[in-house]
């Protein structure tokens, strides 16, 4: 049995159902993500193995123990809020015993639980500061090492980063991996972001109106989405309308121009989309692969790669090279080929 379960889980708040048919198998130490848009359910996912939401029907343990009807306090779980939920009028150090303190832990135990947690976080020198004198990063960090201060069994993070600017976000999110591993710790993490997701997790949740779309590693997401919902929300992708060609030779149009995949079924006549990531696709032609041809419809900066549309046939197509200072790039309106490998296209 896995460390903690979440079995047959139905959360329903009067007529509208947050959550259902959730059921998921964590193994201890695993960091897994809970990746969608806001309303998925995800939050509430979460509050429910922290014990603040109550399911409507299903149960949850944890080390084959029930919890799924105890209240916050019975249960060993730490939770890190999105707006850090630090004590104003404490110190970091006061912040971080303050659990040990409501359980009755002596004044040197919690002494010594503070400097180790102090020292993983990194911030030492910072015990006798307040939380305003912090910037969000340091206040965030306190949180976490509030949240493990007490060796819960399991720690939930709710969004952690989304108060914070993008270059202390990446910081703090390799920190969070670093100390997760440290500690061994099993952790639930819930994000919208999917780059947090893809960096973090070791299996990642995909949720979508209250449902799992799909659970996999980060590989496994990103480069064989399960449905169309997990192959748009999870990074760029090309999903191109196409009309059945060859079934068994996985043949297919774009418009005129033929290109080969996998070879696929037609399901009651539903309409088929040419799925490609803007990453696999290549400028020119290359004997061997799929060609296409079209004329260069916009061209973007991306930063670190450039983002060229090209319009096939009506049908738009991205794909993305890296950006270099001698960069030859094309002209909108000219014509323009592209190839992307067999293997890099499927169809849904």
């Amino acid at each position: 049995m896995s460390y903690l379960e979440l079995t047959n889980i139905h959360k329903a708040f009067g007529t509208s159902v947050a959550v259902e048919n959730f059921n998921l198998s964590v193994e201890q130490g695993e960091f897994i993500s809970f990746l969608g848009p806001s309303g998925c359910g995800k939050t509430t996912t979460l509050r429910m193995i922290a014990g603040f939401e109550i399911p409507t029907s299903g149960y949850i343990t944890i080390n084959s123990n029930d919890l799924t009807y105890l209240p916050p306090n019975k249960r060993n779980v730490g939770m890190v809020f999105q707006s850090y939920a630090l004590f104003p009028n404490m110190t970091v150090a006061e912040n971080i015993g303050y659990g040990l303190k409501i359980a009755g832990k002596n004044k040197s135990e919690i002494a010594t639980r503070v400097e180790e947690m102090l020292a993983l976080i990194h911030l030492e020198d910072y015990g006798k500061r307040y939380p305003f004198q912090l910037s969000g990063g340091q206040q965030q960090r306190v949180a976490l090492a509030r949240a493990l201060a007490f060796q819960p069994q399991v720690l939930l993070l709710d969004e952690p980063l989304s108060a914070l600017d993008a270059k202390i976000r990446v910081e703090l999110r390799m920190e969070i991996r670093r100390i997760q591993q440290t500690l061994g710790i099993t952790t639930i993490y819930v994000t919208h972001d999917q780059e947090e997701a893809l960096s973090l997790s070791d299996r990642i949740v995909v949720m979508s109106q209250g449902k799992m779309e799909q659970v996999g590693t980060p590989s496994e997401i990103y480069n064989f989405p399960a449905t169309e919902f997990v192959a748009k929300f999870v990074g760029q992708i090309n999903l191109i309308p196409v009309d059945a060609h060859e079934p068994e030779e996985g043949l297919v149009k774009v418009g005129s121009q033929v290109v080969r995949t996998a070879k696929y079924e037609i399901l009651d006549n539903k309409p088929l989309r040419l799925a490609v990531r803007p990453e696999e696709l290549n400028p020119g032609h290359l004997d061997g692969a799929n060609n296409l041809s079209g004329k260069v419809d916009s061209i973007t900066y991306l930063g670190s790669i450039v983002r060229i549309r090209v319009d096939v046939e009506g049908h738009p197509f991205s794909l993305d090279v890296f950006n270099e200072r001698k960069l030859n790039m094309p002209v909108v309106g000219e014509q323009f080929q592209v190839n992307f490998p067999v293997d890099a296209c499927w169809i849904l």
